[in-house]
């Protein structure tokens, strides 16, 4: 294998994320940042700092960094090129200690990002989403797309990141009426991903909701469950756990037992929960601003209440 010369890696860069400006030191080189264009509230600036030697990168803006430039480009440039000789010029890092044990997932060929397609099919597909709320900054921020290949026929797809930058789940939701199903996931499990996990700030509370569209309503940092029941044998769970997050819990109307009951065993492991109120219909229904009224009005278990599920998480050895 040839020896890549800095030049070779800096033109390559460049020819993924546009022009940059080399910085005095020769060794890093600024370009604007893909998930900052997509900012209305951002000025355009090179504010993504990306080593030319090793692929470390840091958007002095939005805080997004990582170890592998090529993990990056694959999220936001899924369609590129570029993106074999990336992985070639700088790995494809991963700091997960247990690769071998992940299932690996693969989106279509095809796959392409509806925010960069102009195609019948993807017109078809936005303007149904956008019937649903959903915004042109939705449809980056969720990595909405589409396939022509068998099985994703007037589907939208909406894929899943790990911490990683990997592909770790992918739902797809049918954009007609049908008699057919209207979700269908990929074949992984969902005890073992946090949707989107790489978007969460565990420092913030984490809204857990059911669907990808309550999670659309319910802001940046929420979580959809699919539908899933989550316990100690969840990700999810154990994240939040280990996190020590608060947790919001606004799941749809007809699961209100299923949220007492994660409340409680959320609560058992002193984690502060609050749920919300006289929920009448999804998230997913909603206007941002009604999910958003509703979250910021989501109340606590008093404190009788709450002190009595940590007691019986503490006899039953919950508590750690």
């Amino acid at each position: 294998m040839s020896i890549v010369t800095l030049k070779q890696k800096r033109e390559l860069i460049s020819s993924v994320f546009g022009k940059g400006v080399v910085a005095s030191n020769g060794s890093d080189i600024a370009v604007y940042c893909p998930i900052c264009l997509k900012s209305s509230k951002v000025k355009k600036k090179r504010k993504l700092s990306i080593s030319i030697e090793t692929g470390v990168y840091h958007c002095w803006v939005c805080e997004a960094k990582g170890r592998s430039i090529s993990r990056f480009a694959q999220v936001n440039f899924p369609n590129s090129k570029q993106l074999p000789k990336l992985k070639e010029y700088f790995g494809n890092f991963k700091e997960s200690k247990s690769e071998e044990l992940k299932v690996i997932l693969k989106l279509p060929e095809d796959f392409k990002l509806l925010t960069l397609s102009s195609s019948r099919k993807s017109k078809f597909l936005k303007k149904y989403l956008l019937t649903r709320g959903m915004k042109y900054e939705d449809l980056y921020r969720f990595k909405a797309g589409y396939s022509f290949e068998p099985g994703f026929e007037n589907r939208v797809i909406f894929p899943s990141f790990d911490n990683d930058l990997d592909l770790n789940f992918y739902l797809t939701r049918v954009c007609e009426e049908t008699k057919y199903q209207k979700y269908k996931n990929c074949n992984a499990s969902k005890k073992e991903i946090i949707f989107n996990e790489y978007t969460v700030d565990w420092k913030k509370p984490v809204i857990l909701v059911e669907g990808i569209f309550d999670a659309v309503k319910a802001g940046n940092n929420a979580i959809p469950i699919l539908g899933s029941w989550i316990d100690t044998k969840y990700s999810i769970f154990k994240k939040i756990i280990k996190e020590k997050s608060d947790v919001i819990l606004a799941l749809d109307p007809d699961a209100k037992e299923k949220q007492i009951k994660i409340s409680k065993n959320l609560i058992s492991y002193g984690i502060n929960v609050k749920n919300t109120q006289n929920l009448k219909k999804d998230l997913g229904d909603m206007t941002k601003k009604e999910a958003e009224n509703l979250i910021l009005d989501a109340k606590p278990f008093d404190n009788m209440e709450r002190m009595r599920y940590l007691i019986s998480g503490i006899k039953s050895g919950s508590m750690f």
